[in-house]
């Protein structure tokens, strides 16, 4: 049997000092289960996954584009002649 002496750290170190474990955050608990359950959407739905990708790079495309022309607008004053109404004068400008 060990009859040892205790040291001095182990006698003054408190009961259950550990610090708890980081708190999961619920977005990141979400995206983890997304990353496990996207593979089986994909084999079990093949033309919804790829007409969902489509979608997303279309989106991107188009987003790019409409903003490159209002880039290139912005600032512009433009006219819009309204027969019987009169001229409209706007402008477009980014922030």
């Amino acid at each position: 049997m060990y009859q040892g002496s205790i040291t001095s750290s182990e006698q003054h170190r408190p009961v259950g000092s550990e610090s708890p474990p980081a708190g999961r955050s619920p977005l990141g608990t979400l995206a983890f289960l997304a990353l496990i359950i996207a593979p089986f959407f994909a084999f079990t739905y093949p033309v919804a996954t790829v007409a969902l990708l489509t979608g997303t790079v279309a989106l991107a495309v188009l987003s790019r584009s409409v903003l490159r022309t209002l880039r290139r607008r912005s600032g512009r004053v433009r006219t819009l002649t309204l027969p019987g109404l009169g001229t409209v004068e706007y402008r477009i400008t980014t922030t």
